[in-house]
């Protein structure tokens, strides 16, 4: 079935999920809800990658037994594609739903088709959106009027960044590399001071106690715990990455070389973007869509000849990059400074 993978399929899955328990529980009480007669369809609803499918994947886990899972992995052009068989489950799964339209004149059928499917059937639904898909859908045809139960994947906090970057390591198997030793000294230590002796002549070195002054500044005026090193690298990843797990994992591992990071190697993004009209607006559309094939650009925006031009720009600026399915998607590390400047063009909001 082309555009239809079940389970497994579309953004990256980071696995075991971390945090979001509250959101579960309100998943799972809508769920529980409908099996006494109160339909709610739900929406999970998140910027690329903040993990809509691992949160999709845990609640599939969740309810093995009275679930079906659909992934969309690209623009969906047939309605047969949404459709369930006898068989499906009570609780249908769809994942990747900013799929299943195309932005350009008579490109809503199928979304059309799949609101009348969710409002008609004894089912309730589970659906992923990317947000700006959302918001862009929402905005023009009340898409939140189906779904009750809205579900706006959050940041992760300091913490469970730590824990979702360290849990595929072992105890120690990392070795976070200090770049200012100073820090590292203990506050009181001892050096060898040379010491002459006129009458011998010559010099001797005795041991010569000396206070760590860089340490016992931090502590006494700025009253905080030296930071290890540890901290200054998954801080300085927190900060760039605003939380988000998928553009955390990127710059880890552009700055990590096994089994060694160091705070210096955790480097700073921010691209400055400069585009005509026509290539944002394509950015906008791969932002929103989180990948689209050349083809599929070719065709909202009317020119397979301008998509090539579009597209070497796009590229040479390192905005996008082209994945293993030929789709285009925006890089992570550039995915702040990309949402930043579509929003000052009114593009997403």
């Amino acid at each position: 079935m082309v555009g239809i993978q079940h389970s497994g399929s579309g953004e990256k899955s980071f696995g075991e999920i971390i945090g979001l328990q509250e959101e579960i529980g309100k998943i799972q009480a809508a769920i529980a809800d409908f099996e006494i007669g109160k339909k709610l369809n739900i929406a999970i609803i998140a910027g690329p990658l903040r993990g809509k499918t691992t949160l999709s994947d845990e609640i599939e886990k969740m309810n093995l037994n009275r679930a079906t899972k659909i992934t969309f992995s690209e623009i969906v052009r047939d309605k047969k594609e949404i459709f369930l068989s006898g068989d499906a489950k009570r609780v249908v799964i769809f994942d990747n739903c900013h799929f299943l339209y195309m932005r350009k004149p008579g490109g809503f059928d199928i979304f059309y088709e799949f609101l009348d499917m969710i409002s008609s059937q004894d089912r309730i639904f589970v659906t992923t959106w990317n947000l700006y898909t959302w918001k862009y859908l929402n905005e023009a045809f009340e898409l939140g009027r189906y779904f009750p139960v809205q579900i706006f994947i959050p940041a992760f906090n300091k913490e469970d960044l730590r824990l979702f970057l360290l849990k595929r390591y072992g105890k120690n198997e990392i070795i976070f590399a200090s770049d200012k030793q100073s820090k590292e000294e203990p506050l009181l230590y001892k050096i060898k001071y040379p010491f002459e002796l006129a009458f011998l002549g010559k010099e001797i070195f005795i041991p010569v106690p000396k206070i760590n002054i860089l340490y016992l500044k931090n502590r006494l005026l700025y009253k905080q715990e030296i930071e290890t090193a540890e901290d200054r690298v998954l801080e300085k990843i927190y900060i760039e990455s605003k939380g988000n797990p998928g553009i955390a994992l990127r710059i880890w591992e552009l700055g990590f070389d096994y089994p060694r990071i160091e705070p210096k190697n955790i480097d700073q993004f921010s691209f400055n973007i400069d585009l005509e009209y026509e290539e944002a607006f394509t950015l906008s559309l791969i932002l929103s869509y989180q990948s689209l094939k050349k083809t599929e650009i070719a065709e909202i925006i009317g020119s397979i000849i301008r998509v090539d031009k579009i597209l070497f720009q796009l590229l040479t600026q390192e905005l996008i990059l082209k994945d293993e399915a030929n789709s285009y998607r925006i890089r992570p590390e550039a995915l702040n400074s990309v949402i930043t400047y579509m929003e000052k063009l009114r593009l997403v909001w």
